[in-house]
């Protein structure tokens, strides 16, 4: 599999200096950063990264996300998910707006708090892509601008700040989004699926072949969270339309896209890796959600 991409890594493909708490770090030093897009890579590489990161993009271009392409043309916010493969390739000579970075030790426990279910930065089943009206993108922008004048002051709780605009810039994204289809969580149903979805993303990514997913279907979620299954898939189904059964099943299409992709394990190996015993089943299970076996998915170009 291809290597993750550090945050060190980062500012070194994109030919800018390290800052300093990266340098001869001890621990896992936070990190936070805003910087203008106006001098963007024309491609970046296709992988994963091991930090979060959120875009205003401006600018034509394609977002290739798990292998799905998303043609961008128009204001929009990204957001990069690091359990998840992306790759950016500008199509527009002009690249405008801003991006931040950070990595899980500034996340606080706060600005995570609610947003796992409903945030593509955290939950990588949510689409990565918000396409900004007049209104949003002028309430983004400023975001970033403040993002960028906080983090040149010597406020000492500068960074609560930094952390209170990045919910204002994830909230805008999960608004647009939901577009009044998100429920609030109110009772202890609704942390259910929460629940449920770090349950799911605690698998991944996978890294080893003799480490196959151990928490594979509705019942076994149903089992680890003390519930029945059929509350489990009520409650799923309410919030997020889709039964646990498809949440699952796409989680582990996605991870198997990526593992054809980018790794040199054979379809057997990969089969097993994500919990089907016989390469038969896997490849069975494969071609009905996407169409092609895995042999022709790793090939196509």
């Amino acid at each position: 599999m291809q290597n993750v991409e550090t945050i060190d890594q980062f500012y070194k493909r994109t030919n800018q200096i390290i800052p300093r708490e990266l340098l001869n770090p001890s621990g896992n030093p936070s990190h936070f950063n805003v910087k203008e897009r106006s001098y963007c890579n024309k491609v970046s590489p296709y992988n994963r990264r091991d930090y979060y990161k959120i875009c205003l993009t401006i600018g034509k271009g394609k977002l290739l996300v798990a292998n799905e392409v998303f043609e961008i043309e128009r204001p929009a916010l990204v957001f990069s998910n690091p359990t998840v493969p992306y790759s950016w390739e500008s199509t527009s000579e002009k690249q405008e707006g801003y991006y931040c970075l950070f990595n899980d030790s500034f996340i606080s426990p706060e600005l995570k708090k609610g947003l796992e279910r409903m945030c593509p930065l955290f939950n990588p089943l949510i689409s990565p892509l918000c396409f900004l009206g007049k209104d949003a993108y002028q309430r983004v922008n400023g975001y970033f601008l403040q993002l960028m004048e906080e983090l040149r002051s010597d406020y000492e709780y500068k960074y609560e700040v930094i952390r209170s605009i990045l919910k204002l810039i994830i909230h805008e994204g999960i608004k647009i989004q939901s577009a009044g289809h998100v429920t609030a969580l109110k009772d202890s149903s609704d942390r259910i699926t929460p629940k449920f979805m770090d349950l799911l993303e605690r698998q991944f990514p996978v890294d080893s072949p003799e480490n196959p997913l151990k928490i594979k279907s509705a019942s076994e979620f149903a089992e680890q969270l003390n519930i029945h299954v059929n509350h489990l898939n009520y409650v799923i189904k309410s919030h997020t339309g889709k039964t646990t059964t498809q949440m699952i099943s796409n989680r582990v299409v996605a991870e198997a896209k990526t593992l054809l992709k980018q790794t040199d394990w054979d379809v057997a190996e990969i089969g097993y890796c994500l919990g089907f015993d016989y390469p038969a089943h896997f490849n069975s299970y494969f071609k009905k959600n996407t169409g092609l076996t895995p042999a022709a998915f790793k090939h196509q170009s």
